[in-house]
């Protein structure tokens, strides 16, 4: 079961939205909002080097960030111990609905699903129950 999400969205606008949306359907969820993969990632890193930290069940990635978009992102996170990061699934949640980006998306093994933005009741259904 998905409890903690992480939203990576360069857009503070986007991010508070749609934790806002999520909180308001599933007020068990933890939800942590991140304007950069950068950031998103060292995080994640430090996480990993915790022995008692958990990787959230879920990341919401936008592709389109300044500095690190959600490409190279991917390309890091693709390389991290596999043993540490299996139950951390990712969602492109992206505006671009460019095919060559969605079939782009299906070369990540962390890639669970493609979706445009915006956030909204039934993409929510969708993503709680992968």
């Amino acid at each position: 079961m998905i409890k903690d999400i992480f939203l990576i969205d360069d857009d503070g606008l986007v991010n508070f939205l749609n934790q806002e949306i999520i909180k308001d359907s599933y007020p068990d969820k933890k939800v942590r909002s991140f304007e950069s993969a950068t950031e998103a990632l060292a995080v994640i890193q430090e996480m990993l080097n915790t022995s008692n930290s958990k990787l959230p069940q879920l990341i919401l990635l936008d592709i389109n960030m300044p500095v690190m978009d959600g490409w190279e992102f991917l390309d890091i996170f693709d390389q991290l111990p596999e043993n540490k990061t299996k139950d951390c699934k990712v969602i492109m949640h992206t505006s671009s609905i460019d095919p060559r980006d969605i079939e782009k998306a299906k070369t990540y093994k962390a890639v669970v699903d493609y979706m445009t933005k915006p956030l909204n009741i039934q993409s929510m259904s969708k993503i709680f129950i992968i």
